[in-house]
C-alpha cells in the first residue's frame, strides 16, 4: 500500500483553473479553513488541510495559503507522511513564492520557488541539497495552491463548458512547466458527512503522473456548483487500489 503524495493529490484535484478573468470579490477570505478525510479501500489513512491568511509583503497585502496532509492511525506505522506545503500569491492570484516540506517514508524535500513575474521565470531552490535552477516559465503560470484560489474566483460562464478542455501552465519543481489540463463532465448530488450537496464534476487529464494513477484519466474531482467552487469529494484510481477524498469541515468560508 502506497501512501505517497497523498497531500500532492489533494491539491491537484483542486487545480481547476482556466482563464485570467477574475471575481473583483473572491469568495475566499482571510481566516478559512477545508478539511478533507483521505479513504484508501475501505480504510481511512489520512487526513488534509486548506487554510489561508493575509500576508503583508513590502507594504501589500497578499495571501499565504499553509496546505498540511499526514498518514494516521495504522496507515501512520506502515507508511509515515507529513507533508506541508505553502503559496504565497498576490491579491489578483499571481503567485509569488511556493514552498514543499516532505516527509514520505524514506523520502524527504524541501524545496523554495520564487516567481519573477517581470522576467517570467520560476528560481526553484532545492534547499536539502543548495541547488538552485531558474527556469523560464509563461505569463500566466501558477503554482498547485495558487491555482485552486485563482479557480474559485472565475465566472461560471468561464466554467461550465461542456465538452471542452481547459488548459493552464503550472510548475511544481524543478522539472519545469507543464500543462495542466481539465473536462468539465456535467451535475450530479453529492453524498457527504455534510448533507448532500449540488456538485459541478469534473476530469482532469494529469499525463505526467503515470507512476502514480492507472491511466491519466483515472481521476474525478465534484466541486460545489455555486460561485465559491469548494472541493467536496474525489475519486482516483491508482496504481494498487484507489483513493478517495471527502470534505469533512469548512471554517471560516463566506458559504458555510
Amino acid at each position: 500500500m502506497k501512501f505517497r503524495n497523498l497531500l500532492l493529490l489533494i491539491l491537484f484535484f483542486c487545480e481547476l483553473t482556466f482563464s485570467q478573468k477574475i471575481q473583483n470579490n473572491p469568495p475566499f477570505r482571510n481566516g478559512e479553513e477545508l478539511y478533507f478525510r483521505v479513504r484508501y479501500g475501505i480504510f481511512n489513512t489520512s487526513f488534509a488541510s486548506l487554510k489561508i491568511k493575509d500576508t503583508l509583503i513590502d507594504k501589500s497585502f497578499n495571501y499565504h495559503v499553509v496546505a498540511h496532509g499526514e498518514t494516521t492511525g495504522l496507515a501512520k506505522l506502515f507508511f509515515k507522511v507529513k507533508d506541508e506545503y505553502y503559496s504565497i500569491f498576490s491579491k489578483n492570484i499571481t503567485p509569488l513564492k511556493f514552498g514543499r516540506n516532505i516527509i514520505e517514508g524514506s523520502y524527504t524535500a524541501n524545496e523554495t520557488i520564487f516567481f519573477n513575474k517581470q522576467k517570467n521565470e520560476a528560481t526553484v531552490i532545492d534547499l536539502k541539497n543548495e541547488i538552485k535552477t531558474p527556469i523560464p516559465v509563461s505569463e500566466n503560470i501558477q503554482d498547485i495552491i495558487s491555482a485552486f484560489y485563482f479557480f474559485r474566483t472565475l465566472p461560471k460562464e468561464d466554467l461550465i463548458s461542456k465538452n471542452t478542455i481547459y488548459k493552464l501552465p503550472m510548475i511544481y519543481n524543478e522539472e519545469g512547466e507543464f500543462t495542466f489540463e481539465l473536462r468539465y463532465i456535467g451535475e450530479e448530488t453529492v453524498k457527504t458527512s455534510l448533507g448532500k450537496i449540488q456538485c459541478y464534476k469534473f476530469k482532469p487529464y494529469l499525463p505526467n503522473l503515470g507512476r502514480i494513477f492507472k491511466d491519466p484519466n483515472a481521476i474525478t474531482i465534484w466541486v460545489t456548483n455555486d460561485e465559491n467552487r469548494i472541493p467536496v469529494k474525489v475519486s482516483a484510481k491508482i496504481v494498487v487500489g484507489s483513493i478517495h477524498a471527502e470534505l469533512i469541515e469548512v471554517k471560516g468560508s463566506q458559504a458555510y
